[in-house]
């Protein structure tokens, strides 16, 4: 289809599947590879969300520690944008409710393991939190491929040529390549309660930031994690393509 190639993105659906996965794993829900001498990083409690009755009402102001939620080695995903000097990605979630978006604060870590030399003897664990925010340990067996955006993301004049180009309208749509529902890293945003707005522009540079990490309620092979976001929605994280360290967006859909 002509027009439609810069439009294709590398996608690399995670495919969580039951396992032990240890510290020295990519996963889901496992253990993190934490030095002892740094730090766990905990979330202030400030806008945990209190208009119900939950865990998280009555955590308001409660300073909890994050909750290990993604790690991913270079070695196995070396399609995530990774700063210089770093070979880990570590995704934590504070699994309670916050006012912003109904679902739970996420914290970013990108790590030099060669600076890792002796690791934290046990994580520390919330004494309160959602039920359905907790993910269950998972191993992961990707799955790579390309993808396009949903229809509605691509500019008019586009979506003009490339109806004008078939020969069946109706098999033009049905066709169409469906966006990734599950866990990925890259690709494009499986929108559907929302629909597709502008990408958010990073607030330090004004580049658009792009989906980076989706974390999915449902996974296509049915091995689902445990976690809930939003109305069994897809929990999304875009970050900046300059520059990760920049802030990030998370939206959940």
């Amino acid at each position: 289809m002509p027009g439609i190639d810069e439009w294709a993105r590398p996608v690399v659906e995670l495919n969580p599947a039951p396992g032990e996965p240890t510290a020295a794993d990519s996963h889901i829900g496992g253990p993190l590879l934490w030095p002892a001498d740094e730090p766990w990083p905990h979330c202030d409690g400030s806008t945990h969300e209190g208009s119900t009755d939950s865990p998280s009402a009555h955590a308001v102001g409660v300073r909890v520690p994050f909750v290990s939620a993604l790690q991913l080695y270079r070695r196995d995903f070396p399609e995530l944008p990774f700063p210089a000097d770093t070979d880990v990605l570590q995704v934590f979630l504070c699994t309670l409710r916050h006012e912003r978006n109904w679902g739970p604060d996420v914290h970013v870590v990108w790590r030099d393991t060669a600076r890792v030399t002796t690791t934290i003897a046990e994580e520390p664990r919330p004494e309160l939190q959602e039920p359905d925010l907790a993910p269950a340990p998972r191993l992961l067996k990707p799955v790579r491929d390309v993808e396009y955006p949903m229809l509605e993301e691509l500019p008019k004049a586009l979506i003009d040529s490339l109806e004008a180009a078939q020969e069946d309208y109706d098999e033009f749509f049905d066709t169409w390549p469906d966006v990734a529902t599950g866990s990925k890293i890259g690709g494009w945003t499986a929108w559907w309660q929302t629909g597709p707005g502008p990408g958010p522009e990073c607030p330090e540079c004004g580049d658009p930031r792009r989906q980076t990490l989706a974390l999915a309620t449902h996974e296509p092979s049915g091995d689902d994690v445990g976690w809930e976001f939003g109305r069994e929605g897809v929990l999304n994280v875009f970050m900046c393509p300059r520059d990760v360290n920049h802030p990030f967006e998370v939206h959940i859909d």
